[in-house]
């Protein structure tokens, strides 16, 4: 009886994660170089993949193999847009994704601050924000 409990439970786990559900996919134009984490990526049309389990995924379309992925932390807002949002902080001429906001949602994603941020942080004056539209796929 133990090891058909425990080769459900086994099942169910497996199961679980394969069948973890993406919270929706998005695309973007993003006109300058940025930075998701620590990977430079370069201008152009990206996909936007969030799963449930906070890893974001950016892909470029352009049928070169350019993506990044990263572990996320969620975010809140007070009012929903129709409109969905990549959020970059700009630190000089350098770019970082910061947020990811869906379309119709209070919930977000945003991405912890790398090494080179968090040092640029350290010696910036002021930090502009640059928002880009997304679409759903």
């Amino acid at each position: 009886m133990t090891r058909l409990a425990f080769a459900a439970g086994l099942f169910a786990s497996v199961a679980c994660f394969c069948l973890q559900a993406q919270t929706g996919d998005l695309e973007a134009n993003i006109p300058f170089e940025f930075r998701m984490g620590n990977v430079v990526m370069p201008a152009g049309d990206y996909r936007i993949y969030q799963a449930s389990s906070g890893v974001v995924t950016l892909r470029k379309q352009d049928g070169a193999s350019k993506a990044a992925v990263l572990l996320t932390l969620p975010i809140s807002r007070k009012a929903t847009s129709q409109d969905g949002q990549l959020q970059f902080s700009r630190y000089g001429e350098m770019y970082f994704l910061t947020n990811v906001w869906s379309p119709y949602s209070h919930e977000g994603r945003t991405l912890p601050k790398g090494a080179t941020e968090k040092e640029l942080i350290s010696r910036a004056n002021q930090v502009q924000m640059a928002g880009i539209p997304v679409r759903r796929k």
